[in-house]
């Protein structure tokens, strides 16, 4: 893949240095990193901030700072605290609008060496499929034994590890003017939720949300999502480190021993959707909070 091909990824950042390093060194591990261009979003420190929270700061900006291992890196400091929310949505504008595409991860994923490979392909070669609105690293463990591909098409989201475009970004729509009439639809109400977990329940609690944000603006514009069939991503914020993460679930990730092989699909496979659904209709106590991460961490 030609470097002119590759597109740029954002890591937004804070204060857990410990993360961040994991982080990066999993970036650097896949072969597309050297040739990548990695922008890294320092977000500054919260008004009600402890002396420990202002260290973590500073060993993370000294983290940041001396990061190599890519074509380029670029440290965008805030002075002040815009949240992870408001620094997401104002960082991926601006990138995006740059460069026409965008690869977006933030400071407790760890990924596959493989994974730079997959978004990247993904981003080209899904470009012209207008209906598509990303490509996502994550998959939950779904229970799908008998694989036909390693690519499946959702009309949902994750935000643990996503890539889109400058034409699909602009949809985005933080005012949701049709969200009430989405709540009290039954119809339209059960389609957006995943199973019997309530994300509707979200639309009003969106001043951290950014990912309930985009996941509308997709939704009602009848928007697919490109996803593995098996997991690139790991989340490992689940420690009570994040300030909205949890120290309930540590699940042990094995990403795939090979490359995923992007295909182009045009349709959703059935077989594969309704594993994807039976899985959020189980008895899962650590479910719930991890969905919530999905959209209230960011």
């Amino acid at each position: 893949m030609q470097d002119k091909n590759l597109a740029p990824i954002i890591l937004f950042v804070y204060n857990r240095p410990q993360h961040t390093e994991q982080t990066i060194d999993s970036l650097k591990k896949n072969s597309l990193a050297n040739a990548s261009v990695l922008y890294i979003f320092a977000d500054g420190l919260k008004p009600d901030a402890t002396n420990e929270d202002r260290d973590a700061l500073n060993k993370t900006r000294e983290l940041i700072k001396n990061t190599g291992g890519f074509k380029e890196v670029i440290v965008i400091e805030n002075e002040n605290n815009l949240g992870l929310a408001s620094s997401i949505i104002k960082g991926v504008t601006a990138i995006v609008n740059k460069f026409g595409k965008i690869i977006v991860m933030e400071d407790d994923l760890v990924v596959s060496p493989f994974y730079l490979d997959f978004m990247n392909e993904g981003l080209n070669m899904y470009e012209q499929a207008s209906n598509i609105y990303s490509i996502n690293g994550y998959m939950f463990p779904i229970d799908f034994q008998q694989q036909k591909t390693q690519v499946s098409l959702l009309p949902y989201i994750s935000t643990w590890g996503w890539a889109t475009w400058k034409s699909r970004w602009e949809i985005f729509d933080s005012e949701m003017p049709q969200k009430d009439f989405l709540k009290n639809n039954t119809f339209l109400k059960n389609r957006f939720n995943i199973g019997s977990y309530d994300y509707t329940g979200m639309l009003d609690f969106t001043n951290n949300s950014w990912g309930i944000k985009w996941y509308y603006s997709i939704f009602i514009r009848g928007g697919l999502n490109v996803f593995p069939t098996c997991t690139l991503v790991n989340n490992i914020g689940f420690d009570g480190s994040g300030t909205n993460g949890s120290d309930e679930d540590k699940t042990i990730v094995q990403f795939p021993a090979t490359k995923i092989n992007m295909v182009f699909k045009d349709s959703i496979d059935l077989d594969f959707f309704d594993a994807f659904i039976n899985h959020f209709k189980k008895e899962n106590i650590s479910l719930p909070r991890r969905l919530t991460g999905i959209f209230r961490k960011s």
